[in-house]
Parts: structure tokens; C-alpha cells; sequence
């Protein structure tokens, strides 16, 4: 997280809060990430039970790390000073994916409430197309997507500084960072140009 770059973080979701945020979750999935991996190396590959063998429950735990470090580094970098906007090409997209911006923003905001842990708006490299996701666990995910724009409604989030998750998500939007948006979804729409005409 490069918290010295990029505009001001806002009042409620200050540099401090963020930081502290950052320090507890994805800083130190990193370094579990590390312990993991030193653990994959020495890991008898004879047991594969489906209901538990140490390489099973080390890989699910990898992911769930993993996930978690990436997430937080798409979340922290999509917030940033009121006042951003979405692209042109954002907007027609989200308006031919979704009907308009704000149904697509009411979407994301009903599955904000209604998730465990993550919502994301994602790029379908399949498809081309934008489409809202959620996740409950770090370890889930979705295959050929790219994330464009992530918000963390675990509690650690918000709940030492905002009254109500509904609280929180009005301010995410509030100071939701548009142009780094922007630009992942720029590269993506270069990714899905490249690999369209490839049966992956």
C-alpha cells in the first residue's frame, strides 16, 4: 500500500484508520503468505484425502491469504479525495451492462449490505463485460475476472468508526478514487482485446 501517494484519504476513512486497517489484514496475510509457502515446500504430497490432508488445508489457507493481501491492495487504492468520476468509456459501459450508472450503483450497494466480505465490480474477460460480484471468504473468487473497483464490508472496515455499514458505504462512494478505476478498466479492455480471438 503506497498510502504517501494519491490525494488525501477522507475524514471517516482516515489515514490512520487505513493504516491501522492495512497493518491487521493484508500486512500481516503477507507474511503468512511467506510461512505458507516455506510450509508447501516440506509438505508430504502422499496424503490427498478430500476431507483433510496437511497440502489441502495449506492451499486453501494460501489462497485465503493471497486474496486477502490483493483485495485490500485493489480496496485502499480505489478510495481516494471527493469529487473523482467515472470515464466515458465507464459510463457507457455500465450503462450497456447494467441499464445506468445508478442501477448498476444500486446493485452494488444492496450486495455491500448483504455480504459477508467483499463486493467487487469486475471486468469478464470472457465476455467483456462488467458485472458485480461478492464474495463472503478470501478464498473465493471468480475465474477470468478482473477486479476494477473492490470495497471491504468486513466489520474491521468500518465499525470502529462508522455508526452503521450503511454509513460507511455512503462515504466509500463519496471518495471513491474514479480515475485509478478507470485506468484498470482501460487495461482490461486491452487484456480482453488480445486474448478474445483465443478459445481460453
Amino acid at each position: 500500500m503506497k498510502q504517501d501517494e494519491g490525494p488525501e484519504k477522507p475524514a471517516g476513512l482516515s489515514r490512520e484508520h487505513l493504516e491501522e486497517h492495512y497493518r491487521l489484514y493484508p500486512a500481516a496475510h503477507q507474511v503468512k503468505i511467506k510461512e505458507i509457502e516455506a510450509r508447501l515446500l516440506r509438505t508430504d504430497t502422499a496424503c490427498v484425502d478430500t476431507t483433510y490432508c496437511p497440502l489441502r488445508s495449506l492451499k486453501k489457507e494460501y489462497a485465503y491469504a493471497l486474496n486477502s493481501v490483493r483485495l485490500h491492495d485493489y480496496y485502499l487504492g480505489n478510495i481516494g479525495e471527493a469529487g473523482s468520476k467515472p470515464s466515458p468509456e465507464m459510463l457507457s459501459m455500465l450503462e450497456r451492462d447494467f441499464g445506468s450508472r445508478q442501477e448498476w450503483e444500486k446493485q452494488f450497494i444492496a450486495l455491500a449490505t448483504c455480504s459477508r466480505g467483499w463486493i467487487v465490480l469486475g471486468f469478464d474477460l470472457k465476455e467483456g463485460v462488467l458485472r458485480n460480484f461478492f464474495s463472503d471468504d478470501h478464498s473465493e473468487g471468480v475465474w477470468s475476472v478482473l477486479p476494477l473497483l473492490v470495497l471491504d464490508v468486513y466489520e474491521h472496515a468500518y465499525y470502529s468508526v462508522f455508526p452503521s455499514r450503511s454509513d460507511y458505504i455512503e462515504t466509500f462512494f463519496k471518495y471513491l478514487y474514479w480515475e485509478i478505476v478507470n485506468r484498470r478498466l482501460t487495461v482490461a479492455r486491452e487484456v480482453f482485446k488480445k486474448i478474445s480471438s483465443i478459445n481460453f
